[in-house]
């Protein structure tokens, strides 16, 4: 049996979806599965290949840059969103610190949703683009 996923008040409180209407919001939920993490749990390890993406549901983790904890996450945080686009590497390493319920797609998933509903693509991209500004500004350019 399934999980029930986060409702839609709650992916409207994540910072990606929040431009999303309530149509489009139902259409990312039934993308998403939920899961169980334990405490001390690795869910994405910097330099891996990433090929998912996550929303925090419940409990926290912490988000390690270069063995530098740079972020401290928890409910309504994601995580992923890089890999999402472009299926590279992990630009951190981020561990549960507690327990987690969070909620999962894969990028093959997430690329079916847009391709599929092609409008939830446009409203997340300013979202996205401000995320990679900000990375980009944090990371030294070589």
């Amino acid at each position: 049996m399934r999980q029930a996923g986060p409702t839609e008040t709650q992916l409207a409180r994540v910072p990606l979806f929040a431009h999303l209407s309530p149509r489009e919001l139902r259409h990312v939920n039934d993308a998403l599965t939920v899961a169980e993490v334990s405490a001390g749990q690795v869910l994405t390890r910097q330099g891996d290949h990433g090929n998912q993406f996550f929303i925090v549901l419940e409990g926290t983790a912490t988000v390690q840059r270069d063995g530098a904890i740079i972020a401290e996450v928890g409910p309504g945080d994601f995580q992923g969103e890089i890999s999402l686009l472009d299926g590279g590497e992990r630009t951190a390493t981020v561990t549960a610190t507690t327990p987690m319920r969070i909620a999962v797609t894969t990028r093959s998933e997430f690329r079916t949703l847009l391709s599929e509903h092609p409008s939830i693509a446009l409203d997340l991209l300013p979202t996205l683009a401000s995320r990679v500004r900000a990375l980009s500004r944090d990371t030294p350019s070589h």
